[in-house]
């Protein structure tokens, strides 16, 4: 995998869908013009509004695969989808979300990362496609990237290579850890086993676990 561009955002106020009132959001990305140091907490100049959502250790970045917005743009037939507006700080070449598993450990430049868990899509990210209908559409294809909370601090540039360090033995993709989280109906085994890898979201372990305590015969 390699970064075609990195990207960081402050946050700013943006006009709500009706017109009379304004949010703020640090969803609006654009690619660093060089380096940017990455720490435990996130980029160096990047922000996010919502911190009960987001800001979290366990999403001190996130990757976005740049064949999805090729996608994109041909699905919904747009060709102004440009990176970071999906609130990526990373637009990856070649990133899988059926190879990538929760657990996993990768060197990103010259910092390490793991992935913690993948992303939820929102309203917020609807705001900024312009589109209500897309965060349907953008679950359903569970291609929505992963998270990763930082290991080891480092500088991170575009053109930079996302090496496999050390592959979690559980094996769950976000693909499948998607699919467990918003469609599986009785998966039990697969559940404990995510909520049981060491380094996912306590967020994502919680609800895993209430799914499995759910569907277990008392």
């Amino acid at each position: 995998m390699r970064i075609v561009s990195v990207n960081i955002s402050l946050v700013r106020e943006v006009p709500l869908s009706d017109g009379s009132s304004s949010g703020r959001t640090g969803i609006f990305k654009q690619p660093a013009s060089g380096p940017v140091r990455l720490e435990t907490r996130g980029f160096a100049g990047d922000d996010q509004a919502d911190r009960r959502h987001h800001g979290w250790p366990t999403q001190a970045a996130y990757a976005f695969s740049m064949q999805e917005y090729t996608y994109w743009n041909k699905t919904l037939g747009r060709t102004d989808l440009t990176y970071g507006l999906f609130g990526e700080n990373l637009t990856v070449d070649g990133l899988d979300d059926e190879a990538i598993c929760i657990g996993d450990i990768y060197t990103v430049g010259t910092a390490r990362v793991q992935v913690t868990f993948p992303r939820v899509p929102c309203s917020t990210l609807a705001m900024a496609v312009n589109d209500k209908a897309f965060v349907k559409a953008f679950l359903a294809r569970r291609r929505c990237g992963p998270y990763f909370c930082v290991l080891t601090p480092g500088i991170v540039n575009t053109g930079d290579r996302i090496t496999l360090e050390a592959a979690d033995p559980t094996r769950i993709s976000l693909s499948e850890a998607m699919y467990l989280m918003h469609e599986a109906e009785n998966d039990v085994k697969r559940w404990e086993a995510a909520a049981k890898i060491p380094a996912i979201d306590t967020r994502w372990q919680a609800k895993f676990l209430a799914k499995a305590k759910e569907a277990t015969p008392h």
